[in-house]
């Protein structure tokens, strides 16, 4: 699947699909597409994520490249999760996020929580790296939705993406794994 330029279609601020809506419902709300030049997701090397919501809690598991979080509501996402989805080729991951008044996390790996829940802290920002000899065959992309700003350009492969010390919560995030062009 070739990823459109810059399109989306998120109906009422809502682009998440962790909700318990119905599943067409979810299907439009879920339909947030962004592009990075020449690159499209793996069909062998697939990953889910899923994150904490202020006031709604975790999101149910997302597939690439969708976006994961809400748009127009001013609701911080406060951390995420990321894990291979069943039958996917085995890649190594690592993440760490930057949060409220704690600055960055450790590195987490595939399958661990990064951010906090019940503290009330924004995620401010965060980066996402492959490694082992995935970085031989594959590419991680990634992008966020900040507040005040919108969408971000997409980021790859250890790139920060967000904000440190400008007190800007990320409110959605959308990620995924490509082949190497």
């Amino acid at each position: 699947m070739k990823i459109p330029r810059r399109g989306f279609f998120i109906k009422g601020g809502l682009a998440l699909t962790g909700l318990a809506l119905p599943n067409l419902v979810q299907k439009a709300y879920a339909q947030r597409i962004l592009e990075y030049p020449e690159a499209e997701p793996s069909q062998k090397a697939i990953i889910e994520y899923t994150a904490h919501l202020q006031g709604l809690g975790d999101t149910n598991f997302i597939k690439q490249p969708l976006l994961c979080g809400t748009t127009g509501q001013s609701r911080r996402l406060e951390g995420f999760l990321i894990r291979l989805a069943p039958g996917s080729q085995n890649v190594g991951l690592r993440y760490f996020a930057h949060i409220q008044d704690q600055g960055d996390t450790s590195w987490k790996f595939l399958n661990q929580y990064c951010g906090t829940k019940g503290q009330s802290l924004r995620l401010e920002g965060f980066a996402i790296e492959l490694t082992g000899l995935s970085i031989l065959n594959y590419d991680v992309y990634y992008s966020a939705h900040l507040q005040g700003t919108g969408d971000t350009p997409w980021y790859r492969n250890g790139e920060f993406c967000g904000t440190r010390g400008q007190s800007t919560r990320v409110e959605a995030i959308s990620i995924f794994i490509a082949d190497k062009i």
